[in-house]
């Protein structure tokens, strides 16, 4: 009796501790308004997995220590390098969407309009090209060598990570096992199986849309894209989340 009595306080304890850590990481307003904008819910997940990408990151590229080196983000924000926190500021961001500009020059960094696809910069002219979850929306399989042959052509150092597409659980959509299913099929449940199909609403073109602009690549792909080069995985239940490749 006395030890069920200790482990009924010890759940209550823990169930307690959970919900203060959760709400003082999110405030009631922020659950509410995650509640109706996708980008929300992706900053909860955030919260877990971006610390340790991050010291991963720091660990594998020393030269994100020295002041000196250069660095080419592909598809990047502002926000992500804020987080990153590397001792140099000579970063240039290049994306497709000319909105994010402002505040990538208000964190004092480079911004310019490209495509991943064709980079308008030399061979070798950054110590680093960094991209992160950006490969898998640039188009076919064919695109996606594309962007990667630019990736390596133009830094010396390359950082590269992308979801996988055999996890179970497909990232953007935040929905499970029904990326894996034939596109007549997927794009019939996305809308009440996905968590971004609750939250966002989207319409039936818009589901296609996102489908169709998105592809997970898997690790053989990746291999054939990076041969000989170093691929760290990101594990979740000893499940392979995302590839990492890596070249310092």
């Amino acid at each position: 009796m006395q030890a069920k009595a200790y482990s009924a306080r010890f759940e209550t304890w823990l169930i307690r501790r959970f919900m203060r850590s959760a709400f003082s990481r999110f405030s009631i307003d922020y659950l509410r308004e995650a509640c109706v904008n996708i980008h929300g819910i992706y900053k909860i997940f955030q919260h877990y997995f971006r610390p340790k990408r991050i010291r991963a990151l720091k660990l594998a590229l020393p030269v994100l220590s020295d002041a000196k080196t250069t660095v080419l983000d592909i598809g990047g924000t502002a926000d992500w390098w804020a987080d990153v926190a590397p001792v140099t500021s000579d970063i240039t961001i290049v994306n497709l969407d000319a909105r994010l500009e402002a505040d990538c020059l208000r964190a004092g960094y480079k911004f310019k309009v490209v495509d991943g696809r064709s980079l308008p910069f030399a061979d070798g002219q950054f110590d680093l090209v960094h991209s992160n979850s950006v490969v898998e929306h640039v188009g076919s399989f064919d695109d996606q060598q594309r962007f990667v042959s630019e990736l390596k052509r133009c830094g010396k150092a390359i950082y590269l990570q992308t979801p996988n597409k055999w996890f179970p659980v497909e990232p953007h959509l935040v929905a499970v096992f029904i990326h894996w299913l034939p596109f007549a099929i997927e794009r019939r449940l996305v809308r009440w199986l996905s968590v971004w199909g609750w939250v966002q609403r989207p319409t039936q073109a818009q589901i296609d849309e996102f489908l169709l602009s998105t592809r997970l690549l898997d690790g053989r792909e990746i291999d054939r894209m990076f041969p000989g080069y170093r691929r760290c995985d990101e594990k979740f239940f000893g499940l392979t989340k995302s590839f990492v490749v890596v070249k310092s």
